[in-house]
C-alpha cells in the first residue's frame, strides 16, 4: 500500500491506495486534519509541536501506517531550475544539478535532486533540478521521527504535479497551465506538450473569493500565457487548470475562462487513475489533493 502525505499551510492530507503492475493507481481512502494558525508558514515548520500534535490526532484517527510514508512538500524557498543538458552517463548527474546551483548563497546548505524532463531520445536533454534547504528537510524529518513514523521519501510539490500530469491522458501532451492554489500562495506552471517548462508563486493580497483575488489570479495567469507565446508562439495554451480551490470560489473557472478567453476548469478525470475504483471521484481528488496524488504515481 502506498500512503501519501503532503503538508500544506492550512492541513495536512493523507492519501492511501495502490498502483498495479500497468502504473494504473487506485485510491482507496482520503483524509485530512486542519492544522494550527501559522503552524505552517510558506512550507516551512513554525511551530513543531502543533504540527506532532496535528499528525497524531490524524494517525489515531485513522490508524494509519507508521512506516514507508512518502511526503511531499512545497515551500517558495524551493529553489527550481529547468537544465539542459547532453546525454551523460546517470552517475555523472548529481554533480551536473549541484553546478547548475554553485553560485547560490548557503550553497553548502542545500540537498539536491532532480527528474528527467525529456531523456534526448525526442530532443535535447532536460532535467527538472531542484535545490531544497536542509534544515527545511531536517524540520520535516524530526516531526515525524518524534512519532515514530518512518519516510521512506520526500518530494517536492511540483515534481509531484509533474507526475500526475504525465499520468493523465487529458493533459500529458498539451500546452497548459495548472494553478494550485494554497492558503494565500498561488502556484502556477507551465506545460508545453505536456512537459514542465516554468513556474511562478505568487501572493494572494485580497481575501480569497472575493474580486479582487479573483483579478490578482487572472494577472499572474495572462503574464504566464505572455510568457507562453513568447517561449513557443506556436503552441498556445490550451487550457488552463485550477486546483485547491475553496467553497467561495466555486465560481472561479467561469468567471477566469471569459476573462482570459481561454478553457479554465479542474483537471479532467481519466481511466487510469481512480478512487475505489471510480475515476469522476479521482477527479475531485486531482483538484483538491493534487500534490498527495501526483506524489503516488
Amino acid at each position: 500500500m502506498i500512503t501519501s502525505v503532503f503538508i500544506s499551510n492550512e492541513k495536512i492530507q493523507v492519501l492511501t491506495g495502490d498502483k498495479d503492475k500497468k502504473g494504473r493507481l487506485d485510491v482507496k481512502a482520503c483524509m485530512y486534519v486542519t492544522l494550527p494558525e501559522k503552524a505552517v508558514v510558506n512550507g516551512v515548520i513554525a511551530d513543531e509541536l502543533g504540527i506532532k500534535e496535528s499528525i497524531q490526532k490524524l494517525w489515531d484517527k485513522y490508524n494509519l501506517p507508521k512506516r514507508d510514508i512518502s511526503l511531499v512538500i512545497d515551500s517558495g524557498t524551493i529553489l527550481n531550475k529547468k537544465i539542459t543538458c547532453p546525454i551523460l552517463p546517470k552517475a555523472s548527474m548529481p554533480n551536473v544539478v549541484q553546478d547548475e546551483f554553485k553560485d547560490v548563497e548557503g550553497f553548502a546548505n542545500f540537498l539536491f535532486d532532480y527528474t528527467v524532463i525529456e531523456d534526448g531520445k525526442n530532443g535535447e536533454p532536460m532535467l527538472f533540478a531542484n535545490a531544497v534547504g536542509k534544515e527545511l528537510i531536517a524540520a520535516y524529518v524530526r516531526v515525524f521521527n518524534g512519532l515514530d513514523i518512518q519516510l521512506s521519501r520526500i518530494n517536492t510539490a511540483i515534481n509531484a504535479e509533474m507526475s500526475l500530469v504525465a499520468a493523465n491522458p487529458g493533459t500529458s501532451q498539451d500546452t497548459e497551465i495548472v494553478v494550485n492554489l494554497d492558503s494565500i500562495n498561488l502556484t502556477s506552471v507551465l506545460y508545453i506538450d505536456g512537459k514542465y517548462s516554468f513556474a511562478s508563486r505568487s501572493r494572494i493580497i485580497e481575501q480569497r473569493g472575493t474580486e479582487g483575488s479573483r483579478m490578482e489570479i487572472v494577472r499572474a495567469l495572462s503574464s504566464l500565457i505572455q510568457f507562453a507565446r513568447s517561449e513557443n508562439s506556436q503552441k498556445p495554451v490550451k487550457a488552463v487548470y485550477i486546483c485547491g480551490m475553496t467553497e467561495a470560489e466555486a465560481d472561479l473557472c467561469p468567471k477566469i475562462s471569459a476573462m482570459l478567453g481561454c478553457p479554465v476548469s479542474t483537471l479532467p478525470a481519466c481511466d487510469n487513475i481512480t478512487c475505489t475504483k471510480d475515476k469522476n471521484k479521482a477527479a475531485f481528488l486531482m483538484a483538491d489533493y493534487t500534490y498527495a496524488l501526483g506524489n503516488m504515481l
